[in-house]
């Protein structure tokens, strides 16, 4: 297993080391890659060191594409996935780190959904612990109970 994780991460830095130009913001393209791509956002596969390396350049190559108006908060979710990708399983530290780092980059995700959604019409679900949406501060509004005049209750 430790061989196969070794040469997956050899092959994804000899393919990172080729003579090929670095991809520009590309807002179009973004959204027709994400649009193509929808499963691998929503539910990439994960089951093999190999698997979990392609998702992780399809993700860092969405974050070259990634608009400025979205661009950080894409390297935030990348962030998170490279971050859960170094899980080890049964070590409460890095069990911690993980989720510590996915619950951060939940403001993140959500703004990456809501821009998906209000500039490629793609609606993707996404899972959060806090809600993410504007929430309207509560308002208290005092009500004095009701006074009964004493001479009234008397009178009945």
């Amino acid at each position: 297993m430790r061989t196969l994780v070794c040469a997956a991460i050899a092959i994804v830095a000899l393919a990172a080391c080729g003579g090929d130009d670095p991809v520009d913001s590309d807002g179009p393209r973004f959204c027709g890659e994400a649009i193509e791509n929808r499963d691998n956002l929503v539910d990439p596969p994960l089951d093999t060191p190999a698997e979990v390396e392609a998702t992780l350049d399809f993700y860092r190559l969405m974050g070259q594409l990634a608009p400025v108006a979205i661009a950080e908060e894409w390297d935030v979710v990348l962030g998170s996935l490279e971050t859960a990708a170094t899980l080890v399983p049964g070590d409460p530290q890095s069990e911690q780190l993980v989720a510590q780092t996915a619950y951060a980059s939940e403001p993140s995700a959500f703004a990456v959904k809501k821009w998906l959604l209000e500039n490629c019409g793609l609606d993707i679900p996404i899972t959060t612990i806090a809600p993410q949406d504007n929430v309207p501060a509560r308002t208290t509004t005092i009500v004095p109970p009701e006074t009964t005049d004493v001479a009234d209750a008397d009178d009945g």
